[in-house]
């Protein structure tokens, strides 16, 4: 099964940023992907330390998405209903596509 995170495989994090109350992780191509529902760092606990770092995987499971990068750094996001703090948990903007929104 293909997802449309897929298209971040492969891609390095140009920044990671807190904003506000989401986080927002800016890949190269100008990609971006939206945080708001809850999320862990594993292996680390400053979002900066995904700076530079390429995608290596992206695991979906039910309840959680497991984002793996190259400098050894997992992102971990809580999809379980408990986890929301909006109507979405991420939003993906990938240019010349439409915005993919998970509610």
């Amino acid at each position: 099964m293909t997802s449309p995170l897929d298209v971040l495989v492969g891609m390095a994090v140009m920044e990671a940023l807190k904003v506000h109350d989401y986080v927002q992780l800016l890949f190269e191509k100008n990609v971006s992907l939206n945080i708001y529902n809850a999320w862990r760092l594993c292996g680390g606990d400053e979002l900066r330390a995904l700076d530079g770092a390429t995608l290596l995987t992206v695991e979906e499971k039910l309840e959680e998405l497991m984002f793996s990068f190259s400098n050894g750094q997992r992102l971990d996001i809580a999809l379980c209903d408990d986890a929301y703090s909006g109507p979405e948990a991420l939003e993906l903007n990938v240019p010349g596509q439409p915005a993919v929104v998970w509610n």
